[in-house]
C-alpha cells in the first residue's frame, strides 16, 4: 500500500546511464581539494553518488504532483570499482520503503565490465513552493 503517492510502490526501478567523460573524472571536479590533478582520470564518487540520486528522482517523476519536488536527505554509498574514460556507468534505483514525506532507494551501479557500487538513498517530498519561499 502507498501513502499519497498512488500508483508509486515498493519494487518500483528506474535506470539510468552516463558515458564517463573528461568533466566527470576526480581531476575535473570542481572543488578546492589540494591535488586533485594529480589524482587518476577515473569516475569520480561524487557523481557516482550524483547518478544514483538522479535514478531515484527518475523512479518519483511519475508520482509527483505539480507542486512537489524530491530533495535528497541521506546516502550511504560504496564505490568499489575504478571507471576509465569511455566506459558507460548505469545505476538502476529500486523503492525499497514509502513513508508519508520519505522514499527509500536500493540503488546498484555498473559500467561496462560490472559492478562498481551499491548504497541506499532517502528523498524527502516537499511542496515547491514553501521551499522556495524559505529560500528567499
Amino acid at each position: 500500500m502507498t501513502l499519497g503517492y498512488p500508483g508509486l510502490e515498493v519494487g518500483a526501478t528506474h535506470r539510468i546511464s552516463l558515458v564517463v567523460d573528461d568533466r566527470t573524472t576526480v581531476p575535473e571536479l570542481p572543488l578546492p581539494a589540494p591535488d586533485l590533478a594529480g589524482m587518476p582520470r577515473v569516475f569520480a564518487t561524487a557523481y557516482l553518488v550524483g547518478l544514483a540520486e538522479c535514478a531515484s528522482m527518475g523512479v518519483l517523476a511519475l508520482f509527483l504532483n505539480d507542486d512537489e519536488m524530491s530533495v535528497g536527505v541521506a546516502v550511504s554509498f560504496d564505490h568499489t570499482a575504478a571507471t576509465p574514460v569511455g566506459m558507460t556507468v548505469s545505476a538502476e534505483a529500486t523503492v525499497t520503503a514509502i513513508e508519508p514525506r520519505l522514499v527509500s532507494f536500493s540503488v546498484e551501479l555498473t559500467d561496462d565490465a560490472g559492478p562498481i557500487g551499491s548504497g541506499t538513498h532517502t528523498r524527502a517530498i516537499i511542496n515547491r513552493t514553501k521551499f522556495d519561499e524559505r529560500l528567499a
